[in-house]
């Protein structure tokens, strides 16, 4: 077994190039061997790239061998595709048909344009999977927007989605069903204390001398007693205590307490002093009965034992119970309080068959409510930023596909007339037998959940846009470019000042992060590494920006000469975001035309990762600034921008400071941990001395030669 340690990895001096600008093939432009220029080509022949095809993870040069056995090489080789310049013999165009001709309503397509390289439109900063295309699918324009994270966004949009949908299935198990009851606290005292702990002074006294808990017999019954007062002829005021448990809701509820107590309180208490039997809530005390001593001498004053039942709704989380007592002074050693309990149940009651409101959380965001009925049916009326079906289709900014393989094979025709052959998603949207598949970057598409885009062929012999041309775009080299995607690195952060600090919190204070949420977490990460880019003008060599690479993998030996490197799936907290993923009409100034008159109203909660780096801003490019941008601002976000619009000048300023402080970043010019490049060089145009995010560090099989 071989596996090449990233700490390893780090001390090594040697590195291969990388190449992210448009590129060409060197196979096919280096007929005279002329080219040396280190990273300026690609290495492979599309053949080449193609290798063994799909294959399996026991099939050598296949794509699915790569990605689970050497997976910085595949995603290398995705991003060789990406910045791949094709060629008609490749298969390039025509965009739709030969004459460019039908219906633009009806088939998008004819507005979008035609250019040989993905990273013709996605091509800035340079070499990036960036921003810069512009498209006529709309009549007033779309902007290609940066790739950057785009793996991370794809997945908060499907954990996003799974917890709608099982807040959904449980709506309608609920009604359907009914809601069983449910006990989390049950105790009688008869064994013990069980989960309950006497403590001293719960109630914001300070007397724990005068404050002790057993457990006593109590005409055959055990009862949980708080002694208070008492001990000396010390004149003593404010003392409590009491029995204290806790338990946790997994979700907001109606909660009952159910218990029985008594108040005794003896007969030399003057008519100033008073004992009281209280429940305290998550702090929140009740008291539920009072004496007041009558200093007459006579017998012991007693509520006798009471049964109470009270309701709390709840919210999801750790909640705590105390059953306890108060006694506001005691002058005497015979002056005592005895608060005992002698059973204490905390339940949700349980309820039949009947009409369900659920709020649709996902991740903290709101999507409004949906309701659920008896016989099973829905009302979704009032669900909001969503589809009907829960489905977050986080890519194209009214929110309109689902996948990175979607994106993908849909851009290479659409964009570029080359048409992909995938055996997942054609098995996947077959109309006679759809089958449940996973895609070899992770991806569960499941076609009784959700309808996905059908690639525009399904048969290797077949040219649908009649350019002589089959199998234009091997499913291998789809299965690198979705893994590249799924992999890329996400925006990095530029040098945090106070003002752009300030500039954050006022962002907060004006309420943009209520849409533009600042953070959210993958349950499950499916990467294989993350690239963290900070501001560090002391080991950078452009831009002031270095990368820490890490690797999110485990090393699984199947007995392989190389082991499968297995990402690990754990937590990942996505950092300045600043998205919902949710959709929202902004207003008269952010709606859009469509070529038939409607209008288009509610699009993405744009990410402002990267935002520093991108204008013109908008979906179509029409905001020239930052300032003009939140000022176009209308709608649901009209109270934040007006508010951002009250500012000084200094503050807007600030405000807008923190936003410059998300940026993009050419990798191949941003020295990393796997290319540290040389600091204050003299020959920055050498890959070696301004350094690199140098993922060839990381192949695993030598064989498989340069990219």
């Amino acid at each position: 077994m071989r596996i090449k340690q990233l700490v390893l990895l780090l001390l090594c001096t040697a590195f291969t190039p990388l190449t992210f600008a448009q590129l060409l093939d060197k196979t096919l432009v280096n007929q005279n061997n002329a080219i040396n220029a280190p990273g300026g080509t690609i290495e492979k022949s599309l053949l080449q790239q193609i290798g063994t095809g799909q294959g399996a993870d026991n099939i050598p040069g296949s794509s699915i061998y790569l990605i689970k056995r050497d997976p910085a090489r595949s995603i290398r080789r995705g991003r060789q595709l990406f910045q791949r310049k094709f060629s008609m013999t490749e298969g390039l165009g025509p965009r739709v048909n030969a004459s460019s001709s039908g219906d633009v309503t009806a088939m998008r397509a004819l507005g979008a344009g035609l250019t040989d390289s993905c990273a013709a439109c996605h091509g800035r900063p340079r070499g990036a999977a960036g921003f810069g295309g512009d498209v006529a699918t709309r009549p007033d324009s779309r902007d290609a927007p940066h790739l950057f994270g785009l793996g991370l966004v794809e997945q908060l949009g499907d954990e996003m989605t799974s917890e709608l949908r099982a807040t959904r299935a449980n709506a309608i198990d609920e009604a359907m069903n009914g809601i069983p009851g449910q006990i989390f606290i049950e105790e009688d005292f008869e064994a013990g204390s069980g989960e309950f702990q006497f403590v001293e002074d719960p109630f914001g006294t300070n007397q724990p001398a005068y404050s002790s808990g057993q457990l006593i017999s109590d005409s055959g019954d055990i009862r949980a007693v708080t002694t208070l007062g008492g001990i000396d002829n010390l004149s003593i005021t404010e003392m409590s205590g009491g029995w204290q448990t806790s338990f946790t809701l997994t979700q907001a509820a109606e909660v009952t307490f159910d218990f029985d107590f008594r108040v005794i309180q003896t007969s030399e208490y003057e008519s100033d002093e008073i004992s009281s039997a209280i429940i305290a809530i998550d702090g929140q005390e009740t008291v539920l009965a009072t004496l007041r001593g009558n200093g007459n001498g006579g017998g012991d004053m007693s509520t006798g034992i009471q049964t109470t039942t009270l309701t709390r709704n709840l919210s999801a989380g750790h909640h705590t119970v105390v059953l306890g007592g108060f006694n506001n002074k005691k002058t005497a050693n015979d002056e005592i309080t005895f608060i005992s309990y002698g059973r204490a149940t905390v339940s949700i009651p349980g309820q039949g068959p009947g009409t369900v409101i659920k709020n649709l959380l996902a991740k903290g965001v709101g999507f409004g409510t949906i309701t659920a009925f008896s016989d099973g049916s829905l009302d979704t009326s009032d669900v909001q930023g969503v589809n009907e079906d829960l489905r977050i289709r986080p890519f194209f900014a009214q929110g309109g596909t689902v996948t990175i393989r979607e994106f993908a094979i849909g851009a290479f025709k659409d964009e570029m007339g080359l048409q992909a052959v995938d055996p997942i998603l054609c098995a996947v949207t077959d109309s006679n037998n759809p089958q449940a598949l996973v895609s070899p970057a992770g991806f569960h598409f499941d076609p009784d959940q959700d309808t996905f885009e059908r690639p525009p062929t399904c048969g290797i012999s077949d040219d649908p846009d009649g350019d002589g041309k089959t199998n234009e775009i091997d499913a291998a080299l789809i299965d690198h470019l979705e893994f590249y995607l799924l992999n890329y690195f996400k925006p990095g952060q530029y040098r945090l000042t106070s003002r752009s600090q300030f500039g954050y919190e006022l962002m907060e204070t004006i309420g943009c992060t209520g849409c533009h949420v600042e953070q959210l977490t993958i349950n499950a990460d499916r990467r294989v590494a993350d690239v963290e880019t900070q501001y560090d003008p002391f080991n950078a060599v452009f831009n002031d920006l270095f990368a820490t690479a890490s690797t999110r993998f485990i090393a699984v030996d199947d007995g392989d000469t190389y082991p499968l490197l297995l990402p690990k799936e754990e937590p990942f907290v996505v950092k300045n975001f600043f998205s919902d993923l949710k959709r929202h009409d902004l207003g008269p100034a952010f709606h859009e035309r469509e070529y038939d008159g409607t209008l288009v109203t509610h699009f993405m909660t744009e990410p402002l990762w990267g935002v520093g780096s991108s204008s013109p801003y908008g979906h179509d490019g029409r905001s020239i600034n930052l300032d003009q941008v939140i000022r176009r601002h209308g709608g649901e976000a009209a109270q934040s921008r007006n508010a951002y619009v009250a500012l000084s000048d200094d503050e807007q300023a600030q405000l807008r400071e923190f936003l410059q402080t998300l940026v993009l970043f050419p990798p191949d010019d941003t020295a990393s941990n796997l290319n540290p490049g040389n600091p204050g060089t003299n020959n920055p145009q050498d890959p070696a001395e301004h350094g690199s995010i140098n993922l060839g560090a990381l192949f695993q099989i030598p064989d498989e030669g340069s990219e």
